[in-house]
Order: C-alpha cells, then sequence, then structure tokens
C-alpha cells in the first residue's frame, strides 16, 4: 500500500517479471490500465518471450471506463462496478491454467474499493483468500487513504504480509510492516533524477532486489 505514484505498480511488475523468469503462471488484474499497457510496462521493465498461457490478464478497466478494445487470447474483460464479474474472470483463467502455485496480481483494489465500499471486504474473504487456500498466492495494491480506516485495518488483518511504499525526492522507501518470512525492516531505494519506469527499476541498490526476489519466494 501507498500513495498514487509511489511506485506500487512498477513493484507488482518486478513480481511478474520474477515469477514468469521460473516459469510461473500469473493472473495479472488491471482496474487502471488495460492489459495492452500492461504487457507494454512489462517489456519496458525486460519481459522476453514466454511460453503461451504463463501470462493471462484480467482487464477490469477497458469495460468499466467504457473503451472498445480487441479481443485477446490471453485477457479476460471484466467491470470494477461488478465484484462479481472479477471473481467469475479469475476463475475462468485459472481453470484454463489448470495448475497450483498461481500468482495473483492484483493492481489495484482501489477502483473496486471506490465502487463498491466495504463489500470489497467479503471479495477479499471469498475470492482472493480461496484462490489463495487453493495452492496460489497473491499480492494485491491499495492506494494509502482511499478508504475508511476500519476498513483498510481489516483489510490489512486479512493479509498474511503488509508493505507500504513511499516515495520521496530522492528515494523510495519499502517498509515491511509485516510478512510471514521476511523481517520487518525498512529499506531506502535511490532514484535517479527525472527517471522513467524502466531506470527507476535498474536503480535499485542490491537489498532492493533481494528484497524482491525474497518477497517472491515467499508467495
Amino acid at each position: 500500500m501507498g500513495p498514487p505514484g509511489a511506485g506500487k505498480s512498477a513493484f507488482c511488475q518486478q513480481i511478474v517479471l520474477q515469477s514468469l523468469a521460473v516459469d510461473k503462471p500469473v493472473i495479472y488484474v488491471t482496474t487502471r490500465y488495460g492489459s495492452s499497457d500492461a504487457e507494454r510496462a512489462l517489456k519496458e521493465q525486460g519481459l522476453q518471450k514466454i511460453e503461451p498461457g504463463l501470462l493471462n490478464f484480467v482487464d477490469a478497466y477497458n469495460e468499466t471506463v467504457g473503451i472498445s478494445v480487441s479481443d485477446r487470447s490471453d485477457t479476460v474483460y471484466a467491470d470494477c462496478n461488478n465484484l462479481s464479474s472479477i471473481d467469475i474472470a479469475i476463475s475462468k483463467l485459472s481453470q484454463r491454467i489448470g495448475k497450483k502455485r498461481v500468482l495473483l496480481v492484483f493492481d489495484s483494489l482501489t477502483s473496486p474499493y471506490l465502487f463498491s465500499g466495504s463489500e470489497i471486504l467479503r471479495f477479499i474473504t471469498q475470492t482472493l483468500s480461496r484462490f489463495a487456500a487453493e495452492g496460489n498466492s497473491v499480492l494485491t495494491c491499495m492506494d494509502d487513504g482511499c478508504s475508511k480506516s476500519e476498513d483498510l485495518f481489516s483489510m490489512m488483518s486479512l493479509s498474511d504480509g503488509v508493505i507500504k511504499i513511499k516515495k520521496e525526492e530522492d528515494k523510495r522507501l519499502f517498509e515491511i510492516v509485516k510478512h510471514p518470512n521476511v523481517t520487518a525492516a525498512r529499506i531506502e531505494v535511490p532514484i535517479e533524477p527525472k527517471p522513467t519506469v524502466k531506470s527507476e527499476i535498474l536503480s535499485m541498490d542490491n537489498d532492493a532486489i533481494r528484497f524482491i526476489r525474497g518477497f517472491n519466494q515467499a508467495v
């Protein structure tokens, strides 16, 4: 979790790349941008040709904002106004993959929360927690300050781990609030002046890279 622009999406994308590098299937749920934008960002960060069926998308952006796009074989479309449609899309892709140890990346829960309010807690319990209980793992993003304090506390309670990300003038701060396999810590990552998405990620120091790899192994 963290404020807009803190680097949550970039963090998720690095976890996706680490997973694909070891042939771990990924379901990437997007609510602020389409699947084509997500794929483009991954390629900017180093995504190479991968086995078909390894990277899958739930595009919950284009239908929500009413944009018509061409169908993609790796994408199931959903609407942030309807949490059930996202649940169905995730289930459909999970059945299509037909394997366990799938990584579900949800970027982000903010838009569904703004549409559905505290109903998102039921979605987390019935959809995301169930998905994890079936032998998979889930990584979600949430904007800090967009939800009621009691809802945010409940979401954090339902999570196995919480990482807060904050961006300052010349650095990005990763605060591990709780995690089942990583000791609570605070990691500072320098940011180059006028960085691009790609250079921000590549400028991470060794401690940050080890943290991302360790997080990926944990999930």
